[in-house]
């Protein structure tokens, strides 16, 4: 895991950092997953999605939201059908299973539920939602300095992998009593607004870009 306050003592003099604080994003980008199975399955289906990364929120697992409601279906005549006979119209009672995931464990998520499904055509529905996120990690931190520091002075100390291109005199002079290091490498978090004038650098697979707010 990447620590932006070690990544901090890169960028800018020790001397002149106050203190490191650890933030977070305010919100981040998770995935919905939706699936209808027969009620009796529900629980089953609950326990090995959680086994594969799905209903984390904070410090809970196996979240999960159910619906109780009527599906219905025709199959085909070479369908076998879990409830019902093919060819005929039926109608079953489901529960809409509901569960968060992150994008990492999406992929086996889903591949659990095909495994484990009793329907011979499992219904699986992916939604990307914004949560509130409140996990503090240390790929964020916001840098105070003892002094005003300017963009002239950060970039002689970050080196030549910051920028190759000539910046505006004006910009260069532009001094900040702080900075914002993000290391998440995640364009969908979105971190909460500044009060002053801050030095924002995020960098993403390997490619740093800077900015001042």
């Amino acid at each position: 895991m990447n620590d932006a306050a070690i990544t901090a003592k890169k960028y800018f003099p020790a001397s002149n950092i106050k203190s490191v604080e650890y933030v977070s994003p305010v919100f981040a980008r998770k995935y919905k997953i939706a699936v209808f199975t027969p009620l009796k399955n529900a629980d089953e289906l609950t326990f090995k999605m959680s086994a594969a990364g799905a209903g984390n929120i904070g410090k809970y697992s196996m979240c999960s939201f159910r619906t109780e409601g009527s599906g219905t279906f025709r199959g085909s005549s070479s369908s076998k059908p879990f409830a019902g006979k093919k060819g005929r119209f039926e109608m079953v009672e489901e529960v809409r299973l509901e569960m968060i995931c992150e994008q990492n464990d999406l992929e086996k998520v889903i591949n659990t539920v095909y495994a484990i499904h009793p329907y011979e055509e499992p219904v699986c529905e992916i939604y990307p939602v914004i949560v509130r996120d409140t996990k503090v990690n240390k790929n964020t931190a916001l840098i105070h300095f003892k002094r005003p520091l300017s963009v002239k002075d950060f970039l002689k100390k970050a080196g030549p992998k910051i920028t190759a291109e000539p910046l505006p005199a004006k910009f260069l002079k532009t001094s900040v009593h702080r900075a914002l290091i993000d290391l998440t490498g995640k364009t969908e978090y979105e971190i909460k607004p500044l009060r002053t004038k801050t030095l924002v650098i995020r960098k993403n697979n390997n490619i740093i870009n800077f900015e001042v707010i």
